[in-house]
């Protein structure tokens, strides 16, 4: 064993810190590409639950990223109320949509799959979780439009 370690160590060796200043380099190129083409990373916390938010981050990005002063980015701001409300009302009836196209798939699935006695209770019991979440979740959509889909159940 000592005589394989002192035949082969200083290759091993060799080779190891060959592939960590491998690792090194290309991190430090990654870095410095994504600096010198101004990428940026959106920061994890940036979820805008709000229009409100979002206009915010929005016209912060445009600030940084185009050089605003104060007096162009609030007239940015007053710009972008408007948009990041339709914005989100568009996202809030897609998502009602998306729902209402899962709900469709639970009742395919109910007639249409070959599932057990057990498997056919599980699925109902989990469209009808959904239905809640749906009347929960888009009752103001709801009220405005009411779905067809929805009535029959």
């Amino acid at each position: 064993m000592k005589r394989l370690i002192q035949r082969y160590g200083l290759l091993v060796c060799s080779l190891g810190l060959l592939f960590a200043s491998g690792i090194a380099a290309g991190y430090r190129w990654g870095t410095l590409s994504g600096e010198k083409d101004g990428v940026q990373a959106a920061p994890a916390a940036a979820a805008e639950t709000t229009p409100e938010q979002w206009s915010e981050n929005a016209a912060a990005a445009l600030k940084r990223d185009l050089g605003l002063d104060e007096a162009q980015t609030e007239k940015i701001r007053g710009a972008l109320a408007g948009p990041a409300q339709e914005i989100f009302e568009d996202k809030h009836q897609a998502n009602l949509k998306i729902h209402l196209r899962l709900l469709d798939v639970h009742g395919k699935l109910q007639n249409d799959a070959i599932l057990t006695e057990k498997q056919k209770a599980r699925l109902k019991l989990r469209r009808e979780q959904l239905l809640k979440l749906i009347h929960e979740k888009f009752r103001d959509l709801l009220e405005e439009h009411p779905e067809p889909a929805l009535s029959e159940l």
